[in-house]
């Protein structure tokens, strides 16, 4: 009997090593695409930074040496945003594609939370510390946790939360995946990719009305940003239910959403970075207020015991 139960062990391990070989290939690729693009918008804000230090007017310097693409992107940090907007597509495309193919697995959704944490919590944090540098090079005031200044200190420390937050989000979503106590239906806390296009389209917002020479007060750029990064954070971590966009597109909806949609688009199509912003606004004030409405009308919180299938299905989305 002994030998038997060593060898079924054995056979059980060999099994579930196996199993690890096998991964979902395009869900994977589209993780690792999300992954290189926020290493890639973390290169170009050094880029800006080193630019910056060096002295280099943005303004007369060709970004990636091509006239085409400084019409789209005028500056580095322009292609770092733009990356990073990039990486929450491949993020929204890599759950949908392995749901559609069935391939959902324990490892596509570690894989896209570390993912995240470098798309969604450090690369936003490193675009908005450069372009706050550049800013208070003007009013010498320097970036550091030691700065004898105390909006430096306050705007480094920002970033610290927003990237603990981030953290601290991931690992809450993948534990409460693992035990089975998430709500499908809902996102509990703003996910990472929602509160990173917050800071990113706020950034691409002031860096576009600067460009079009729509000046807009250093003052408001030194204050707000840190603000919008702390309030992003804490909306992360919190308990505030978010709708995911899947459900709410899916299925029968009321005219007024058509109607919307199309609003957005039109929107989009003449003033992207306003478009950008107003949506990333609007998805993270609905938490709050759709927590309102459910204590409002008084209705019990919704079930967070999910099955298995429905767990695998979430996974890759936090």
């Amino acid at each position: 009997m002994p030998i038997l139960a060593k060898y079924t062990n054995r056979v059980r391990q060999g099994r579930k090593r196996r199993k690890l070989r096998n991964i979902a290939l395009l869900p994977s690729l589209l993780t690792l695409g999300n992954l290189v693009c926020g290493f890639a918008g973390i290169y170009f804000a050094m880029r800006a930074a080193l630019d910056s230090g060096a002295g280099v007017d943005a303004a007369t310097e060709l970004t990636l040496q091509s006239v085409r693409i400084e019409r789209i992107l005028p500056s580095f940090l322009s292609i770092g945003a733009g990356l990073l907007l990039l990486g929450m597509v491949f993020d929204m495309f890599d759950g949908m594609i392995a749901r559609l193919t069935r391939n959902t697995s324990s490892f596509g959704g570690q894989l896209d939370s570390l993912a995240d944490m470098v798309t969604s919590g450090v690369a936003p944090m490193t675009l908005m510390l450069v372009f706050m540098m550049k800013e208070f090079q003007e009013i010498n005031i320097y970036l550091s946790p030691l700065s004898e200044h105390t909006v430096g200190r306050f705007a480094w420390v920002t970033a610290v939360v927003y990237v603990a937050c981030a953290a601290v989000r991931l690992a809450r979503f993948n534990v409460e995946c693992a035990e089975n106590r998430h709500d499908h239906t809902r996102f509990r806390g703003l996910p990472t990719p929602g509160a990173a296009l917050v800071v990113v389209s706020y950034l691409i917002w002031i860096e576009q009305a600067n460009m079009l020479g729509l000046e807009i007060p250093v003052e408001i750029a030194i204050y707000s940003l840190p603000s919008t990064a702390v309030i992003a954070g804490l909306l992360m971590v919190s308990s505030l239910p978010y709708s995911k966009i899947g459900s709410v597109l899916r299925g029968k909806k009321p005219f007024s959403v058509l109607v919307a949609v199309i609003f957005v688009f039109g929107l989009f199509w003449i003033a992207k970075s306003v478009a950008l912003l107003l949506g990333a606004v609007v998805y993270a004030l609905s938490g709050p207020t759709l927590a309102l409405i459910l204590a409002i009308r008084g209705k019990p919180k919704p079930n967070t015991q999910t099955t298995n299938k429905q767990v695998n299905e979430e996974r890759g989305i936090a």
